[in-house]
């Protein structure tokens, strides 16, 4: 049977220990030849509005002791947008009913079978925050109390839930450039018990803070080096955040992979369309990767006052392979989602 669930589904079937773990395990799991990703890729065509383009986005990855495949795929319409002289990459929810389309496949690498399929909301924002958290928990310092949160959209509460989860935070500055949004941000997550605070600008959002975070989408750097201060931890979930400065300034930088930036495929002759962020050519093999980290190779953080950087560069298959294979374990132990005969999705023709 092929198990089919939505993001209600998946919401109520993560258990953000247990993907915690399975992602590291994962991530430990890459040097040692056990696990696998395929860089990310997206590709383009024209749109009907002169300016947006049609994008189509893929990626998979596989862990041998979970005995599954994931592919995420995306099919979007996207765009730049500028809000008070920041510009943002946008999805436009033009499926359906003012909707977006993105879907987690996951496949038994036993015997091939679909196992199940589910929207990549819930999974993809988790995936991104549980990243960033093992990222923290290697370079942070273990006693950071004070957290700077740029951003107020899902990325921003995924890791504000996992940040606060997996170190002892107590209080939280936010910065949106849209003040209804910090202010709605900063009402609805101080439910949780932790004091959250609006704040006016990045840099009074970031100022003595000891772990700053950037989740956005903005395609101009908002955070530079010389605003990093003693002792201080940077997580940033894209490098279009942050200047080279940065680098410089970090005493320990990591990322995410060594595969650097997606790899972009537009129609022959076409050098540029509307909505297309492309990463600067940079050596990614100097850096460690956090499988480094999380499996003893390279150290973390050694010292209190050295001001440490992980950029969470890009999104792995591994990383939707172990959070999938976690949902689909709990949903069928809870009875959410829905069954579909696997023979819906098999043929008697060799591919």
């Amino acid at each position: 049977m092929t198990r089919i669930l939505d993001n209600d589904d998946v919401r109520k079937a993560i258990d953000l220990d247990e993907c915690l773990e399975a992602l590291a395990t994962a991530y430990r799991d890459l040097p040692e030849g056990r696990s696998v990703n395929r860089p990310t890729t997206h590709i383009y065509t024209h749109h009907s509005m002169d300016d947006a383009s049609y994008s189509f986005k893929s990626v998979e990855g596989a862990v041998e002791r979970f005995g599954t495949l994931a592919l995420r795929v995306t099919s979007d319409v996207v765009r730049e947008e500028t809000y008070n002289g920041s510009v943002r990459l946008e999805k436009l929810p033009l499926a359906g009913r003012g909707l977006f389309l993105g879907l987690v496949q996951l496949y038994s690498l036993e015997n091939g079978e679909l196992l199940g399929i589910m929207p990549d909301g819930v999974i993809q924002q988790t995936r991104v925050a549980i990243t960033s958290a093992l990222g923290a928990q290697a370079l942070c310092r273990p006693e950071a109390a004070r957290l700077g949160l740029i951003g107020t959209g899902g990325q921003a509460r995924a890791h504000f839930r996992l940040l606060t989860h997996v170190l002892p935070i107590k209080t939280v500055k936010v910065y949106s450039p849209r003040p209804e949004h910090r202010e709605a941000f900063a009402e609805e997550m101080g439910r949780t018990g932790i004091e959250v605070e609006p704040t006016g600008s990045v840099a009074s959002a970031i100022a003595g803070c000891d772990i700053v975070c950037t989740a956005t989408s903005t395609s101009s750097a908002i955070i530079s080096g010389d605003m990093l201060e003693t002792g201080m931890h940077y997580n940033a979930i894209r490098e279009f955040e942050h200047d080279d400065t940065v680098f410089d300034k970090a005493d320990v930088t990591g990322i995410h992979t060594r595969m650097g930036g997606i790899r972009h495929h537009l129609p022959p002759g076409v050098d540029h369309l509307p909505g297309i962020r492309q990463e600067k050519p940079r050596d990614w093999t100097v850096y460690p990767e956090i499988s480094d980290f999380l499996s003893g190779r390279v150290p973390g953080r050694t010292d209190a006052g050295q001001i440490t950087f992980f950029l969470n560069n890009i999104g792995t298959g591994v990383q939707f392979a172990a959070m999938g294979h976690c949902i689909l374990k709990a949903a069928e132990k809870m009875g959410l989602g829905k069954d579909v005969a696997s023979d819906w999705f098999l043929q008697d023709i060799k591919p």
